[in-house]
């Protein structure tokens, strides 16, 4: 496996939630939304929406939500395994609790969120990626 690179920091800010603001900010970002059977092309627009989405469903916090995020993003990229053996899981499961932060998920958690992230970025260019990892 490759080493993972690091998240720019700049976009994974797990203390500034991305969608806080007014109501009519609020409102405004909602009426915007993609179509969600649309391939996204950009993975920031892709953690907006999915995180909008979670955040209304189960009430997640973007604490808890970015740093699932960046670690899809940075395990992707190094091409990590993600198919099912049991060394893979450990050393996922491993490598999310020294990236995890202040992040509450454990890993079984983490992993529904990363897996979507995985399949997402899957069918981004890389172009699109590229530019988020230092």
């Amino acid at each position: 496996m490759n080493r993972p690179e690091r998240p720019a920091p700049s976009v994974f800010n797990a203390r500034r939630d991305p969608l806080a603001g007014s109501p009519a900010q609020r409102r405004a970002r909602r009426h915007q939304r993609e179509d969600p059977q649309a391939v996204a092309q950009d993975y920031l627009q892709y953690m907006l929406n999915d995180y909008d989405d979670r955040r209304r469903q189960a009430h997640r916090s973007w604490r808890d939500l970015c740093p699932a995020y960046a670690f899809a993003l940075t395990t992707h990229a190094a091409n990590w395994p993600r198919g099912g053996g049991e060394d893979t899981e450990g050393e996922l499961a491993a490598q999310w609790e020294l990236m995890r932060g202040e992040s509450r998920m454990r890993w079984p958690k983490a992993r529904e969120v990363v897996e979507d992230a995985w399949l997402a970025l899957d069918h981004m260019p890389a172009s699109a990626v590229r530019p988020l990892l230092q």
